[in-house]
């Protein structure tokens, strides 16, 4: 990471230590909000609880490499969504309705093109600035990104997603919404935070402010779609379970 402007440093330090209390208390809410759901969309809720659990462990190793004046470790941003971007989407097929048989043959493609989409990024976001090999591998993290929001609109997710109405229905409509919204923040931000990409030149960008875009759009992304995702997938837990009969413990 560049040296940063006394300013830009407060605002990515500022971001960092937001994100970890964020995901902290995210992570003790979902755990104890599993009894308000059914014992069919409990996974749901517990994987909300993991995914801010392991955020909330990565991002305090950021924030204290940060705060040490380290050299920043963009691996442990890496190695966070290695293992929470499969289990988002995999938390989204629990509560969509898709038939059981269908499942799980949908959750293992949504969580291969997931790892594939954060493998690729990696050796992008850690090359030289202006590499040809930084665009290359954004392009090429781009194809599982696509392939994942595809089956989330016209594939098996959004086929499922056409026989929900009511409250529900919406519910999970506004799901795919944020999470296409969320996570089309990470290639902008990729793409800024490389000062010398056709984004961050054509927005006037210098090193230190492409190093704290990246640091706080990244930030900013993560808190959306982890704690505020979790929120949704808790909603809609709790409307499938109540529109079944089940009463909260």
């Amino acid at each position: 990471m560049e040296v940063l402007t006394t300013s830009n440093d407060q605002l990515v330090y500022n971001a960092l230590s937001f994100a970890v209390a964020a995901m902290a208390i995210s992570f003790v809410y979902y755990l104890v909000s599993r009894s308000r759901v059914s014992p069919a969309y409990r996974s749901a809720v517990t994987m909300s609880a993991m995914i801010c659990g392991i955020a909330a462990y990565h991002y305090w190793r950021m924030f204290s490499n940060f705060s040490e004046k380290a050299p920043f470790n963009e691996g442990y941003r890496y190695a966070d969504w290695l293992l929470t971007v499969p289990l988002l989407v995999a938390e989204l097929v629990v509560v969509s309705g898709i038939a059981k048989e269908k499942a799980k043959g949908v959750t293992t493609k949504l969580a291969i093109a997931a790892v594939l989409m954060i493998a690729f990024g990696y050796p992008g976001e850690i090359a030289k600035a202006g590499s040809s090999a930084s665009m290359i591998w954004w392009i090429v993290a781009m194809v599982p990104f696509i392939y994942i929001i595809w089956i989330l609109f016209a594939g098996e997710v959004g086929q499922a997603l056409k026989g929900q109405s009511g409250e529900i229905g919406k519910k999970l409509n506004n799901l795919r919404y944020i999470l296409l919204l969320t996570w089309s923040v990470y290639p902008i931000a990729y793409l800024l935070g490389d000062s010398e990409s056709f984004l961050a030149k054509a927005v006037g960008l210098d090193s230190a402010q492409s190093s704290t875009v990246i640091q706080v759009g990244y930030t900013i992304a993560d808190v959306l779609a982890k704690p505020g995702y979790g929120l949704l997938i808790l909603g809609i837990a709790i409307a499938r379970s109540k529109a079944e009969g089940y009463k909260e413990v």
